[in-house]
């Protein structure tokens, strides 16, 4: 049976989604959540963001730099989230964490202090992210049909 690209350009697509646990982190959850982040896999364009994070940051690095002369280049890398010196793979999980996080949506002062305070964590669902990637999206599931309420 060969592909049938009219069937495919018609089927409703969406990004694969999982709950993750994060017990670590429980501390951070409101009293009696279950400490669950949901991920979800990245588009093209996503994945291509993650992968030029590094070339991005080593940009903005280039300018904290020239500000360094009036020693504020400490508090923009902090206000942006940019360690000196980041290994390009971590660069590129950081921007996957913040792209992928569904919930709690983050942003990436907040993924910076994750990997740097939860590595295992951090790992944990960058990882889930690149899997979830890596399936490609699923076929939309259509939204139950509302019931109706009897009195």
């Amino acid at each position: 049976m060969p592909f049938n690209p009219d069937k495919f350009l018609a089927t409703k697509l969406e990004a694969r989604r999982e709950t993750v646990p994060v017990p670590a982190l429980s501390s951070w959850f409101d009293e009696g959540e279950e400490p669950l982040w949901i991920v979800r896999g990245l588009t093209s364009d996503e994945l291509n963001a993650a992968l030029e994070a590094k070339a991005r940051r080593s940009s903005m690095e280039n300018i904290i730099e020239a500000l360094a002369k009036n020693d504020q280049a400490q508090a923009v890398r902090e206000m942006i989230g940019i360690s000196k010196g980041s290994p390009a793979e971590i660069v590129k999980r950081l921007e996957m964490l913040v792209l992928g996080s569904v919930s709690p949506k983050i942003e990436l002062p907040l993924a910076v202090k994750l990997a740097e305070a939860f590595p295992i964590e951090f790992m944990t669902l960058t990882n889930k992210i690149t899997t979830l990637t890596g399936m490609g999206f699923d076929i939309a599931k259509p939204e139950a049909a509302s019931q109706t309420i009897t009195h």
